[in-house]
């Protein structure tokens, strides 16, 4: 049997060379994705002297095909809520279906072709930023290499960064402890050996914080980092309840800076935090604008009006990224603070800003109304 079989596949083989292959017959998805590129390009397409009058035909021959004629029953293309109709579609015969897809092929690349100048551009404009993508991610692995050699990217020490949470964290501790005791003593606990529990605490907490700060003092902490220091100092010495929240705010701030300081990331200080955040919103936005002309050229559409737009907003990305940055606590928009984030999502933050560059500028819109409303007549 097995001999059998082999002789009947070799001679449906050999029956089969050189014969044409069938014709492609395409099912209602196909032809909806074309009717939608054919409307986007004669959405786009301008007509101009030059191809007025292959436009107004290509639309009426669109027209046609959308209408039925007299004595057929269903349209060549037939439609229903301004979208291909798949089961008139299917339910016409095979080689009607042909046809029409000849048809519409024949429409969309006649297209194409009155558009072949604006994608030839589109296609430039797609290298350039291509090019400037690679220096740019280039460029920035370069410097990244360095980082932890140069002085700027300079990371810590393990057992500095070891040592300092261990404090922070025996801090902490020595807090919840002396809260719990405060409580305790609010609930009518025995006053006498409650109130040398918490001398003993409280002197604890003290030098314990006196430690803490001189080794602080040999990290290039950031200002924020350094006024929750300076205001837990002051809560400390006074015994001011506040401490407690004071302290919470500046151990999120600590954590950040220490993850910062200790990936031997470009952004060890506050100049070159920001250059860092710049240098990801300048790759999310070339990203946004080779998905975005990418999309296009798919779509056989393309405007090189908007070359000037796509260089605006490459120019606009660093500099836009790291304002909106600075005023994110000041405009009250959202709850969100970068100096209280992992470095990982501060840079995927200015990243996701950079690729979507057009709504960050409408937040600096936002921005602008909430502080310079617009006059009421």
């Amino acid at each position: 049997m097995s001999s059998v079989t082999t002789v009947e596949r070799w001679l449906t083989m050999v029956l089969s060379c050189g014969t044409a292959p069938l014709p492609y017959t395409p099912d209602g998805q196909a032809v909806g994705q074309i009717l939608g590129k054919i409307d986007v390009m004669l959405a786009q397409l301008d007509p101009t002297s030059t191809h007025t009058v292959r436009l107004e035909r290509i639309k009426r021959s669109m027209t046609e095909l959308k209408s039925a004629k007299v004595g057929q029953a269903v349209a060549e293309l037939p439609m229903k809520d301004g979208a291909l109709d798949r089961v008139g579609w299917d339910a016409k015969p095979e080689t009607d279906r042909r046809a029409v897809w000849e048809k519409v092929s024949a429409i969309h690349d006649e297209l194409r072709s009155l558009n072949a100048a604006s994608l030839v551009s589109g296609r430039r404009y797609f290298a350039l930023f291509s090019i400037l993508f690679l220096l740019v991610v280039s460029g920035y692995l370069c410097v990244h290499r360095q980082a932890g050699s140069s002085q700027v990217g300079a990371g810590l020490p393990s057992v500095k960064i070891v040592e300092t949470l261990n404090q922070a964290r025996f801090i902490e501790l020595k807090l919840a402890a002396l809260k719990d005791r405060q409580n305790r003593k609010l609930s009518g606990a025995p006053a006498a050996s409650l109130e040398q529990e918490l001398a003993v605490e409280w002197k604890a907490i003290q030098d314990q914080w006196v430690s803490a700060k001189h080794l602080l003092y040999g990290i290039a902490l950031p200002y924020e980092t350094m006024r929750l220091m300076g205001m837990f100092s002051a809560e400390s010495e006074a015994k001011d309840s506040s401490l407690f929240v004071t302290y919470q705010a500046f151990l999120k701030h600590l954590h950040a800076d220490l993850e910062s300081l200790s990936t031997s990331y470009f952004w060890t200080s506050h100049p070159w935090r920001w250059l860092e955040l710049s240098l990801w919103a300048s790759m999310g936005c070339l990203v946004g604008l080779l998905f975005y002309i990418a999309g296009l050229l798919g779509k056989g559409v393309f405007r090189p009006e908007e070359g000037t737009m796509f260089m605006a907003e490459l120019l606009m990305a660093p500099i836009v990224v790291p304002v909106i940055f600075f005023l994110f606590t000041l405009s009250g928009i959202s709850e969100f603070i970068p100096s209280q984030s992992s470095i990982t999502m501060n840079i995927g933050i200015a990243f996701i800003f950079g690729f979507a560059i057009r709504r960050t500028i409408g937040i600096l819109d936002i921005i602008k109304k909430r502080f310079f409303p617009d006059p009421t007549p």
